[in-house]
C-alpha cells in the first residue's frame, strides 16, 4: 500500500529550478497549485512580467491530494450559501461553478490536455430521514433554475433519498495543472519559499532565504494565505481534514457524495474506486491513525483492499463561498474553497487575472475577501475556540512516537525533532500512516525529514538522525 495520492503515481513530477537571484517584475504569484497556475495561465497575454514561486513541487500539495471532481453538486454547500447569502447569491455561485466546469472541459478538449477527463452523472444522497425534505427542496431549487435533476438509486451506499445531475466530470488534477503549463513562457521556481513580504511605496518586496523579489502585484495563491494578518484569517475560516483511499475495483464510472457529515465521497479512476470519508475539523480530532483505520473498515465492508491511502486538508469559510479578489492595495488572494478547489481554483485565477488587467468580472463582488456579515460572528467565535483547542492539543504532542517496519519506536531514540510549527508555534503531531509531522492548529505539514510540504508554515523544521 502506498501512502500517497493516486494522482502522484500517474503523473510525472515537475523539475523547475530553485530561485537563485533577485527579481524586479510586475506580478509575483506565490503558490503552484491549481490557483497559482491558473492565474499564470490567464495572464499569458497580458504583456506583464510574471513569475510563479512554489515552496515544493507544482500541484503536489492540496491540488494533488484532491479527489479530482468537477461538479456543481457539492454536498450541503449550496444550502449553506442560501442560508447566509440568499437564493440570488446561491444561484450566482452555481452559475460560477457551471461556467468554470464548462470552461475547463472546453480547454481540455481544445488544448488536448491528457488528464483522463470523464463525463459522468453526479449523485447526491442522504441516509437520514430528517434530510429527505432538504434534498427534495435542493432538487427543486436546481430545477427552477434550469438544471435538471433525477431521482436515482445506487447500491454502493445506504440511501434514504438520492438524486443526480448529468454533464459533470472527473479528471486527474495534477495532469490538468500540468496541461495549463504546456505553452507557458513565464519563469517558474520550485523549492522556493517566501518568508516575508514588505510594502514599499507602490511595490512589494518578497523575501526568500537568499533573494528578494520586487513586484507591483502579489498574488497569494498558497493553500493557507499566511501574509494577511489584518484579515484575521484564522478566525474567519476553519480547516477540515479528510481521509482517502484508492482500491482496485472494476466498476462503471460514478461520482457520488453524501449531503452532510459524516461525508462520503466516491468516484472511479481507471480500474480504481476512490473513497473519501471521516472528514473533521483538524482541531477536533488529531488521531490520524484512528481515522485511517475507520476509513479502512468502511472500504473493507465493500470488499476492497486499498492500494493507496492519503489525506487532504481544505479551508472552509463560514458562508460557504470562497475568498477571491483584492485583499488590500495590489495584494490579491484566492482561497477557502470548502473542499471544491478545482473549479474554484481555476476560476479564481481568472478573476485575479481580470483584476490585474483591470477587466470587468461579474463575480468580483460576490467573492470579495473583505465581505462580512453580523450573522457570521458566532462562527468566528467558534473558529477562535477551535484554534485554541488545536494549540492545547499540540501541547500534548505525540512527536516522540513513530512507526517503523510496522513496529512502534520512539522518535527521541531515532531523531531530534523540532516540535513546534514555525508558523504559530503550535505543537506538532506525528502522522503514523503518511509519516509526516502535522500541525493541529492551521494544517502545516512536514515530511519525515522535516521539509515543509504544506503551509502556512514557510520554512522547514529541524529533524536530525541520531544514528
Amino acid at each position: 500500500m502506498k501512502n500517497i495520492s493516486i494522482w502522484k503515481d500517474y503523473s510525472k513530477k515537475t523539475n523547475y529550478s530553485k530561485l537563485n537571484k533577485d527579481l524586479d517584475i510586475d506580478v509575483l504569484i506565490i503558490g503552484g497549485g491549481i490557483t497559482g497556475v491558473s492565474t499564470l495561465y490567464h495572464l499569458k497575454n497580458s504583456n506583464l512580467s510574471v513569475v510563479l514561486v512554489e515552496q515544493n513541487k507544482i500541484a503536489y500539495s492540496t491540488t494533488g491530494n484532491s479527489t479530482g471532481k468537477l461538479s456543481f453538486l457539492q454536498n450541503n454547500l449550496l444550502d449553506k450559501i442560501r442560508k447566509y447569502s440568499g437564493d440570488k447569491n446561491a444561484f450566482s455561485y452555481i452559475s460560477f461553478q457551471v461556467d468554470g466546469m464548462n470552461k475547463m472541459v472546453k480547454l481540455i478538449n481544445d488544448k488536448k490536455i491528457d488528464c483522463d477527463l470523464k463525463e459522468v452523472d453526479s449523485y447526491l444522497y442522504t441516509n437520514k430521514e430528517s434530510e429527505i425534505d432538504k434534498l427534495k427542496d435542493l432538487s427543486k431549487f436546481l430545477n427552477n433554475r434550469g438544471i435538471n435533476t433525477k431521482e436515482v438509486s445506487n447500491n454502493l451506499v445506504e440511501s434514504k433519498y438520492m438524486f443526480s445531475v448529468d454533464k459533470t466530470y472527473m479528471i486527474n488534477p495534477i495532469k490538468f495543472v500540468y496541461g495549463l503549463l504546456k505553452d507557458n513562457t513565464y519563469p517558474i521556481y520550485e523549492d522556493t519559499s517566501i518568508i516575508k513580504i514588505e510594502k514599499k511605496k507602490d511595490s512589494y518586496i518578497s523575501y526568500t532565504k537568499d533573494n528578494k523579489i520586487k513586484s507591483k502585484w502579489v498574488v497569494i495563491a498558497s493553500h493557507y494565505p499566511y501574509f494577511i494578518k489584518p484579515m484575521f484569517f484564522p478566525i474567519k475560516v476553519n480547516l477540515e481534514k479528510s481521509y482517502i483511499s484508492a482500491s482496485k475495483k472494476k466498476i462503471d464510472k460514478i461520482s457520488l457524495i453524501s449531503y452532510s457529515n459524516p461525508f462520503i465521497s466516491i468516484r472511479t479512476y481507471k480500474d480504481y474506486l476512490i473513497y473519501l470519508s471521516n472528514s473533521h475539523t483538524i482541531n477536533k480530532d488529531v488521531d490520524d491513525l484512528s481515522n485511517f483505520n475507520e476509513l479502512l473498515k468502511k472500504v473493507k465492508d465493500l470488499k476492497l483492499n486499498p492500494d493507496y491511502l492519503w489525506s487532504n486538508i481544505d479551508i472552509m469559510t463560514p458562508d460557504g463561498m470562497p475568498y477571491i479578489g483584492r485583499f488590500k492595495d495590489n495584494m490579491l488572494i484566492s482561497t477557502g474553497y470548502n473542499t471544491w478547489g478545482l473549479i474554484n481554483g481555476f476560476m479564481g485565477g481568472s478573476i485575479l487575472s481580470d483584476i490585474i488587467n483591470k477587466k470587468k468580472n461579474k463575480y468580483i463582488e460576490l467573492f470579495s475577501p473583505n465581505r462580512g456579515s453580523l450573522g457570521l460572528i458566532p462562527t468566528y467565535f467558534g473558529n477562535m475556540v477551535n484554534n485554541i483547542e488545536g494549540y492545547i492539543k499540540g501541547i500534548n504532542s505525540n512527536v516522540d512516537t513513530r512507526y517503523k517496519d510496522g513496529k512502534k519506536v520512539m522518535c527521541k531514540d531515532k531523531y531530534n525533532v523540532e516540535k513546534k510549527c514555525p508558523h504559530a508555534k503550535c505543537g506538532l503531531r506525528y502522522n503514523e500512516v503518511e509519516h509526516t509531522w502535522d500541525c493541529p492548529c492551521h494544517g502545516s505539514r512536514f515530511d519525515i525529514n522535516g521539509k515543509c510540504i504544506s503551509g502556512p508554515a514557510n520554512r522547514d523544521i529541524t529533524v536530525s538522525d541520531n544514528d
